[in-house]
């Protein structure tokens, strides 16, 4: 693991723009193939969200510049319209996918026999959610992604869409004449139950997920490619995993957010003039900047896996081009 020196604050204080590093970082160096192997997951989990938190930090504190660049746009080569553009080509979303799951989606990539020719990053849209990623990458405006299968503005861009609500059972991926897109509710469903109070949720998603694989990506048939991707990631909270605050210096975010990270600014006008929010006046919404956690009251507070923020692992997505054989 590389460790948070001199050099890498020296980058994150030069000019131009730090994305690109920060990428590569994340993906050779902190959820690396090597780590997953070397690890337990829990292990890995914990390993990789430490040197994450600590880069957050320096971010914080010295390169504050870098979370506007999480609100750039991905381009158009990772434009799922784009992508859809050819009737050989499925992109499977796995809503709430992050980039530490990315060294398991290659072990069962190459399990499945399918070549990977691409292991990339994309971005969520602000503020993280499902559905501003859905008005950003389709033409359907900000609808929920089971409404995806009716959608005309797809059928008749020749994009067959298969929401897939149950992670236990196969889809039919048999779409010759057509683009496919497959929306898979998993893990992000997994967020909602009980289980995401605890650190092993994600010991537990991965037990889960290669049934979750065999039931989309194994299913497609008849493509040239798969694009394996996510509409937002999600922060970890475990045990001194997040920002150091004092319990004053909390008070306004707590009772601004409540169990949230964002907050639409034309319902809440008036956010906290506070250096850990974030104001994004052209998209109406106001964030919380990296690793701070709110303490606010009732079930949901008590979660330890999050999502809605402006944070390194909330905002940046797996992005894996797979070849069939």
């Amino acid at each position: 693991m590389v460790k948070l020196n001199r050099q890498l604050l020296d980058r994150l204080i030069s000019p131009g723009p730090r994305l690109p590093w920060i990428e590569q970082w994340l993906l050779e160096e902190v959820w690396s193939r090597e780590n997953y192997l070397k690890f337990k997951p829990l292990d890995f989990l914990q390993h990789g969200e430490g040197a994450v938190n600590e880069i957050e930090q320096l971010i914080a504190a010295a390169a504050d510049r870098t979370y506007g660049e999480l609100l750039s746009d991905p381009g158009q080569e990772k434009s799922l319209l784009g992508v859809l553009s050819s009737p050989d080509i499925a992109v499977v979303v796995f809503d709430g996918l992050s980039l530490r799951e990315i060294p398991m989606l290659m072990n069962l990539a190459e399990k499945s026999g399918l070549k990977i020719s691409r292991t990339d990053v994309s971005l969520a849209a602000v503020p993280c959610d499902t559905m501003e990623y859905i008005a950003r990458e389709l033409p359907c405006g900000r609808i929920a992604p089971s409404q995806l299968p009716t959608r005309k503005e797809l059928k008749e861009r020749g994009i067959a869409a298969v929401y897939h609500g149950n992670y236990t059972q196969g889809i039919a991926g048999d779409h010759p004449k057509a683009s496919l897109l497959v929306w898979s509710s998993f893990p992000d469903l997994t967020y909602r139950d009980s289980g995401a109070k605890f650190e092993n949720h994600f010991e537990n998603i991965h037990a889960m997920f290669e049934t979750a694989w065999m039931n989309t990506v194994q299913r497609i048939k008849g493509k040239r490619k798969i694009v394996v991707t996510s509409d937002h990631g999600y922060i970890f909270f475990g045990a001194g995993l997040d920002f150091p605050r004092q319990p004053s210096e909390l008070k306004e975010l707590n009772a601004y957010f409540g169990n949230d990270r964002h907050a639409s600014t034309i319902e809440k006008p008036d956010p906290p003039a506070s250096d850990d929010v974030y104001r994004d006046s052209a998209r109406q919404v106001a964030l919380i900047k990296g690793r701070v956690k709110t303490r606010a009251s009732g079930e949901a507070a008590a979660k330890l896996y999050k999502h809605g923020g402006l944070s390194l692992m909330e905002m940046m997505t797996p992005w894996i081009e797979l070849e069939m054989s």
